[in-house]
């Protein structure tokens, strides 16, 4: 049986094409603000731009209009698209969270979590320390983590990690579904090139 081949979509600020799920969906709403549609559901025109920061002030500039067919004036207007593509990014990665604890892949708290990496842990694996952790108990984590080889990410505070939980503030998460692990890594690195207007260096 052969394999399908991915869709391709091309970028409307670089011009370069690339598999569908290598970029961002962008469509313009009823009321006429543009937004991004992560899940590609949204039933309205679609344009797809790199989620980069440099492509997408590239495509503001001129081919996302004329891709959406919608007037340049909504362009003028849509100033804060790039902030809210990284938003969404942010969020599909504590919603990611969400699902790591809906199925049992996910552990909190300090104490847990530290007993769950001296009895042994996987590379696949994803920490999550809150940014506004004590000065004690993050660099207590962040060895643990390190000497476990558990690669780690510091995005987020406590009240946002316990709200993704369900649960209180939590200074430290630990996913352990290596397919969720690898999707917020990869939802928190889009967010941070959408946001860099120099782009990703690829």
């Amino acid at each position: 049986m052969a394999l399908r081949t991915p869709p391709v979509r091309t970028c409307t600020g670089c011009g370069k094409k690339r598999e569908k799920t290598g970029l961002v969906r962008i469509v313009c709403s009823p009321s006429g603000r543009l937004v991004p549609d992560l899940k590609g559901t949204f039933p309205s025109r679609g344009a797809y731009v790199c989620p980069e920061g440099s492509c997408v002030l590239n495509a503001m500039k001129g081919r996302l209009a004329a891709a959406l067919k919608v007037d340049k004036k909504v362009l003028d207007t849509a100033g804060d698209l790039q902030r809210d593509i990284a938003a969404a990014y942010r969020q599909r990665a504590l919603s990611l969270l969400g699902q790591a604890r809906k199925s049992g892949r996910a552990s909190s708290g300090t104490s847990l979590v530290e007993g769950e990496l001296r009895r042994g842990a996987e590379m696949t694996w994803l920490g999550l320390l809150a940014k506004d952790v004590s000065p004690d108990i993050g660099e207590k984590i962040r060895k643990a983590l390190t000497r476990a080889s558990v690669p780690f990410r510091e995005s987020f505070t406590r009240d946002d990690l316990g709200r993704a939980l369900g649960k209180s503030p939590r200074s430290v998460v630990l996913v352990k579904d290596e397919g969720i692990a690898r999707a917020i890594r990869e939802s928190l690195e889009r967010e941070k090139n959408v946001m860099n207007q120099g782009g990703s260096n690829r």
